[in-house]
């Protein structure tokens, strides 16, 4: 009996993967590619649906034996191909399929650990891929050496899944099946096929779709293959970044499968208004802009595309204040009135806080605010809203409106230097990209721009809410959705998805306060230079996987359609993530440092729920605010009991609130 040790590995979606996500997306860039060489009298999607029937018809004709060849045969027919052009297609087929083909990186160690063990490699696929074709990509991608074997279900009419094609290798190697290991990502055709003949099995399911991937490839069809490729670049991202913990995984996977197929769907929309507009340069707004300027970088190459990218610092506090010095009274006295910006009530403010929005220190106008009841001692705590909605008189004193005209001047001057500086003020045809919400920055800029006779053609926003005051301002448009028009997917997520977009563009700088003047430049002044809780809390992993997904992601457009709108898709992933977290995604993205709007106070985005929590509810008939701003992401990171206690909770609520219902209606049809 032979004493050797032999180590089996599956190939495809083990040792090597694929740039798209399911194996049947192939099918459709294939037929794309057929179509526009007039090799095919048929649309892309009525190729793959044959292509797909084919092959099922040949595995029920043949069964094992089923082949490449045998499926042409039958394509063949189907199509009413001649035998030149089922020659010249079934080639092209396994050229597409070497193009697409990537290695496993994990896989990889695995095998080189067997080798190091002294164990024989051999490979083991249920497949119709001639087994030269096989071996040849595995030569191409490094796992071959001489003296490995190959085994392919077809050249023995036996499979794994039958446990048949070990056997066989076993009857060949004329060893034991406990000499035999194998690792294969299959848990059927893998795991259980191998246990069937007495093989040790390891179950390796790295390079099979998780959740996300499985729904990004589903709507591969409706999106012309551009979502297959998020999927296959989500799992080629997973599969490249080694992480060392849960949480990490957890980043790594919502990163790839979340966050960049969202972000990249928007800057490949924002790289076709460029095109289409004909714009020279776009300008990426600090902080959003960060990622969304690196993703946009990494993609113009790629699609072939000459607009200049630049990144420009700004922000409300920037860009607001010396706004108003350009404009005419009456419009800045609109401007200083805006909920978005001076009179924001939606975080925890200071006095200190809330009069640093247009560059006043309290020790300025302590005379003013001692009149309406604020003393020194008071400047720093924080105000209830009844004590914010007093100060808002204090912003129409006229004292303290020439305070804020003088410093709106004074920071205009510099501003403008460092506009010129960074060509804004020039006649090239322009655009300003941001996450969104009001567009009021881009209102800011365009009215400095303006101001100084130049012009900004347009901003391109992933979403914009609702402002009578701009509704017919066609030079603002929004990809996700346009609350103004009535157009898009504004209810995705609970307000308007917010938290999470502004969570995903985080950036790792502060905020910008003003800019200063340094002779030679102009440099933008930051609340702090590095941002670092969010460095600290994991932001660096989260940029690699949304990098890692944009590099390797499939953009040839004699394959797919790089301008396919892949919002539907988006919103599903994103739904799928915020709305349900795993227990681990909850935890890890539950600890985001969250930011309170204008403040540099932050808390966790999520905080758990406890059982003194849920016993007040229960008292108080209504859900406890613990202080977290994502809901979901409370519940499913609270202690393993919780959950479900509260969503009984949140039933009985509904059941109270019905009941009342229907008690004041019979009241009032009595009465």
């Amino acid at each position: 009996m032979n004493t050797i040790q032999v180590s089996s590995f599956d190939v495809f979606d083990t040792v090597l993967t694929r740039t798209v996500g399911a194996p049947k997306a192939i099918f459709f860039l294939l037929g794309k590619q057929l179509a526009s060489q007039f090799l095919i009298n048929c649309t892309p999607e009525a190729f793959a649906y044959a292509r797909i029937s084919a092959e099922q018809r040949a595995y029920g004709n043949v069964g094992e034996r089923c082949s490449l060849y045998q499926i042409y045969i039958e394509l063949a027919a189907a199509l009413r191909l001649s035998d030149e052009q089922r020659e010249k297609i079934m080639h092209l087929e396994c050229v597409l399929e070497s193009q697409l083909i990537r290695p496993v990186p994990i896989a990889r160690d695995l095998i080189q650990a067997a080798r190091a063990q002294g164990k024989r490699v051999v490979f083991v696929s249920d497949m119709y891929l001639p087994a030269e074709f096989i071996k040849e990509q595995l030569v191409r991608h490094s796992f071959w050496v001489e003296g490995d074997e190959l085994y392919v279900s077809y050249e023995y009419g036996k499979s794994k899944a039958t446990g048949q094609l070990f056997q066989e290798l076993i009857s060949r190697h004329g060893i034991l099946p406990a000499q035999v290991s194998h690792c294969g990502n299959d848990l059927r055709i893998d795991v259980q096929g191998a246990k069937k003949v007495g093989l040790k099995a390891q179950h390796f399911d790295e390079g099979n779709l998780n959740r996300y991937e499985k729904i990004l490839e589903s709507y591969s069809w409706a999106t012309e293959g551009l979502s297959s490729a998020f999927a296959g670049a989500s799992r080629l991202a997973r599969l490249q970044i080694p992480v060392s913990s849960s949480k990490e995984a957890a980043l790594r996977d919502v990163a790839a499968g979340v966050i960049a197929p969202t972000l990249v769907g928007f800057v490949l929309w924002v790289l076709y208004q460029a095109r289409r507009m004909g714009l020279k340069r776009l300008y990426f707004v600090s902080r959003d802009g960060q990622i969304l300027l690196e993703i946009a970088r990494r993609l113009i190459d790629k699609l072939n595309l000459s607009c200049e990218l630049r990144y420009i610092y700004g922000s409300r506090v920037a860009w607001n204040m010396p706004a108003v010095a350009s404009l005419d009274r009456e419009q800045a006295f609109q401007m200083l009135k805006r909920s978005s910006w001076i009179l924001d009530g939606t975080s925890d403010v200071s006095i200190r806080d809330f009069f640093a929005r247009v560059s006043i220190a309290p020790e300025e106008i302590s005379e003013i605010l001692a009149a309406v009841g604020f003393q020194a001692k008071d400047w720093s705590r924080i105000l209830n809203p009844l004590e914010q909605q007093a100060l808002h008189p204090v912003l129409e004193n006229s004292k303290v409106i020439e305070l804020i005209f003088q410093k709106a001047h004074q920071k205009r001057e510099v501003l403008m230097k460092y506009l010129e500086q960074e060509e804004l003020l020039d006649s090239s045809a322009k655009g300003l990209v941001d996450v969104g919400w009001f567009g009021s920055s881009y209102d800011s800029l365009r009215a400095l721009v303006n101001a100084n006779g130049a012009t900004l053609d347009v901003g391109l926003f992933f979403g914009l809410r609702g402002n009578s005051q701009d509704d017919r301002d066609e030079s603002k448009i929004g990809y996700f959705f346009d609350q103004r028009k009535h157009i898009g997917l504004s209810s995705a997520l609970p307000n308007f998805g917010i938290v999470p977009l502004e969570m995903f563009c985080s950036a790792d700088h502060g905020t910008v306060v003003s800019f200063t003047d340094e002779g030679e430049q102009v440099r933008p002044v930051f609340k702090e230079e590095r941002n670092q809780s969010i460095v600290d809390w994991g932001l660096p992993l989260v940029r690699k996987a949304v990098y890692c997904f944009t590099e390797n992601l499939l953009l040839d457009p004699s394959l797919i359609n790089p301008w396919a709108d892949v919002r539907e898709a988006s919103a599903n992933v994103l739904q799928s993530f915020w709305l349900n977290p795993s227990h681990i995604e909850a935890q890890a993205w539950g600890d985001f440092p969250w930011e309170k709007g204008h403040s540099d106070r932050t808390d966790s985005l999520a905080q758990p729920y406890n059982w003194a929590d849920v016993v007040k509810s229960f008292l108080i008939v209504r859900l406890v605010d613990n202080a977290g701003v994502w809901f979901e992401g409370s519940v499913a990171r609270s202690p393993s009991s919780i959950p479900s206690v509260i969503q009984r909770f949140l039933r009985y609520r509904s059941l109270l609130a019905r009941l009342k219902s229907k008690f004041l209606t019979k009241t009032t049809v009595k009465n």
